[in-house]
Order: C-alpha cells, then structure tokens, then sequence
C-alpha cells in the first residue's frame, strides 16, 4: 500500500508540474514535453497500482516525472527573466538525454518491467554511459540551450564550449536515433516470442509512428523535435494496449477452457493452457493430489516426460493451492509469475475455483496407465486390475458386473479391497473412484 501511494504521489507531482507550466502560456516548441509528462505519469501510475511488483510502473513513472521538470523548467526559462529563470530554464534542458533514455527503457521493457533478453544487458549499459556523458556535457555546457529556444541567457559559462558541442553532437544526435530504433527492435523480438502480443500491437504502432516521425524529422530538419512530438502519442498506446490485452488474454483463455470442456483427461491441460494464455507465462502446469504427493495431470506447453511427483512445497514458485473445503486436492503452477495485476490475481482465483471443480471430474484413466507404467499396481490381483480401469472409464457398479460378466456380490467386495490396497477409506466428501490412483501414494 505504501508503494501504491508513493506512486500515485509521484503521478500527481508530475501532473500538478505540467499544470504550473501551462500557466505560462503554450509554447508549441515545448508541448510535447508537457504532454509525455503527463501521458508516461498517468499510465505509469496505473501500472504502478495495478502490478505493485513490477518494474513496468517505475520506468513509466520515472520517464514522466523528467519530462514534467524540464517541462515546468522550458516554460518558465521561456517567458521569464532573471537569475532564478535561468537556472529553472537549465534545469528544462540538459536532462534531455535522461528523458529520453528512460521513455526507451519504459518501452524496451513493456509490458513485464523487464529487458527482452540477457543479450540486452551490455547494449543497455552502453547506452547509459552514452547517455550519461551526453547528460554531463549538457549540463556543464548548455549545448542545447539554442536549440531549445530559450530566450534568456544561460545560468553560467565553462571553457571549452565548442569542444562540447563537438562532442555532443557526436554522441546524442546517434544516440536519439538508436534509442528509437531499439524500441521497434524490442517490440519486434516480443512479438517473435509470440508472449504478450496483444498488449504489444497498440505499443507497436505508436512506436513505429513515432520512430518514422523521427527519421523524416531529421532528414528535412535536422532535428530530432518532430520524433519527439510523436513519443507523446507512445504511453496513451502502452496504456491503451495493457487495458484491451488483458481483456484479449483473457477471452482467449476461456475459449481454450470452453473447447476442451467435453474431454474429461484433457481438462487440465486445457486449465493449464487457459492460466498460460491469460498470464503470458512460458508455462504453467495443474498438479492434483495433497500436501504431501502431487502429480502432474496437465502441463502446457506439453513436456516429453511429466513431471516428477513432489509434495507441495516442492513445486516451484509461483504456486496456487486448490482446496475443495479445508482439503488440498491440487495446485496450478505458473513459474515465474512476478508483479501480477489485481485483475489477474482475481482471474487466478477464479481458475484455481474452477480447478477444484474439474479435479473433481477428472477420470482415473489417465492416472491408471502412468501409475501401471510406473509399476505402482503390481500388489493388485489381475481381477482387480480390471475393476479399477473399468471404474476410471466411469463405469457404475452394475455395468461392471455386466461388463467382467460377474454377480454384484462378486463385484462389491473386489472394489472395496481395490479401495482398501489403495489406501482409500469410506468419505461421503470425496469420489474415491476419482482418487484411488493419486491416494495410493500417500498410503
């Protein structure tokens, strides 16, 4: 909660910002300043509140909070005078560089918070550096300062002057330019991933605007400003797409949970593909039994071998018990799963409600061929056997009968012992026909 309010302070701080420097009038050359500040600020904010763990809100908030100070700091540099405008007109235009290189990260790590891949790590710590000279040379040299178009003098004058603006516009005017190209590299290398594609498509089209933006600005202008103007359109569309991506996941997970509704051996691993689909995760897996033995019934995507059998506090993280009353009776694994919003933790919840309804339905069959592949039934008797693949095919006492061309005498007693070498015991709350293979572990 302390996180959440944080954010929303910052948010706030950066609106009421932008709002002190649109008293000073419009200025056009500046708007865009003030419209990212409030844009990355206000999605950044609702990230924040809506996936507390992640880093996703922090970029954004960061990005935004920049671009509202040297917003405020244009806008007053531009229309006032004195020692104070000067420097609040300084402060407005050697984090230019700063601004820039946090709306790249925001972007570079939608929608999780986090950088494509580990092949990222030394390309993002160069441009840091890069961009960290270029901030030093910018603000102990205001090589910006004209092209920033204020009207007032700088707070103050070093030696070297042209040797900076040599420098830097070796260094920056590239840099803009990688920086922009790195996003449509990274939404592309997500979208090859084939995660998170829908919150990526709006995220998408406003960077490959923006970025077509830049490169016609700088061919005609020589100036980076156009881009710029463009970038503003960029969070509304990461907003816009995180909101509707959701709500895609979402119906696409259903639908995969709807399809599958009429096969009872393939339920989990539809439910499995449903908290997959809903939560962009590399892989997820439905797991049934108790606290002290669990079996993977539905794993996606689909494994070469299943996974071992392991009590509960075996299983990696993130873990959702499924309980039915007091009882575990399975659990949904989503590895991995970190900064999560309320709407999808909510979702969780509900599938983890489902689960305990379609583990209840879960037939023996599949769990029978890997426990007889396991060689777990050998102490049953042939006979037994028998009964027990006919109960998982969901066989009532009297087809039984019908089926092994027995009297229900004979029957009875041959399930009841089944029952009692698996370790079952008579429990009008559980279908023990459902759970005779899994309990035969814990017995």
């Amino acid at each position: 909660m302390r996180r959440e309010a944080l954010s929303l302070l910052v948010g706030s701080l950066s609106c009421v910002l932008v709002a002190l420097g649109f008293t000073r009038g419009i200025w056009w050359s500046n708007l865009h300043n003030g419209i990212l500040g409030i844009t990355l600020s206000l999605v950044g904010a609702w990230l924040a509140t809506e996936r507390p763990r992640s880093r996703e809100g922090v970029l954004f908030l960061a990005a935004g909070l920049v671009e509202a100070v040297m917003f405020v700091g244009r806008q007053v540099g531009h229309t006032a005078t004195g020692t104070v405008a000067s420097w609040l007109g300084w402060l407005g235009v050697w984090p230019i560089v700063v601004g820039m290189l946090a709306t790249t990260a925001a972007v570079v790590c939608f929608p999780d918070g986090h950088l494509p891949g580990p092949r990222w790590r030394p390309a993002a710590l160069v441009a840091c550096v890069v961009a960290a000279v270029a901030a030093l040379l910018s603000a102990l040299w205001p090589v910006e300062w004209d092209s920033a178009g204020l009207t007032l003098a700088p707070p103050f004058s070093l030696p070297g002057r042209g040797l900076a603006d040599t420098l830097w516009h070796a260094l920056a005017l590239p840099l803009y330019l990688t920086l922009q190209l790195s996003w449509v590299v990274a939404v592309a290398v997500r979208w090859r991933s084939g995660r998170s594609r829908a919150p990526l498509l709006g995220l998408l089209l406003g960077v490959a605007a923006a970025f077509v933006v830049l490169v016609a600005g700088l061919i005609a202008t020589h100036s980076p400003r156009p881009g710029l103007v463009m970038v503003s359109l960029v969070p509304l569309a990461a907003g816009w797409a995180a909101v509707h991506g959701h709500v895609l996941a979402r119906y696409r997970a259903l639908s995969w949970l709807t399809g599958a509704h009429d096969d009872s051996v393939g339920l989990p691993t539809a439910l499995a593909r449903t908290a997959a689909e809903a939560l962009d995760a590399g892989a997820t897996s439905v797991w049934m039994g108790d606290e002290a033995a669990l079996h993977a019934v539905g794993v996606w995507p689909e494994p070469d071998a299943d996974p071992a059998p392991a009590p509960l506090v075996g299983l990696p993280d993130r873990v959702w018990p499924v309980r039915s009353g007091e009882a575990l009776v399975g659990a949904i694994v989503v590895p991995g799963a970190a900064g999560l919003t309320r709407r999808e933790e909510r979702m969780m919840q509900d599938l983890v409600a489902q689960a305990a309804l379609l583990l209840d339905r879960l037939t023996l069959a599949e769990v029978v061929r890997r426990e007889r592949t396991a060689g777990h039934l050998e102490h049953l008797t042939p006979r037994e056997r028998d009964v027990l693949e006919l109960m998982a095919r969901g066989l009532t006492n009297a087809a039984i009968c019908q089926e092994l061309h027995l009297s229900v005498k004979t029957v009875e007693p041959l399930i009841s012992t089944v029952f009692a070498k698996l370790g079952l015991h008579a429990d009008p709350t559980v279908n023990r026909r459902v759970l005779a293979a899994l309990e035969y572990h814990r017995g």
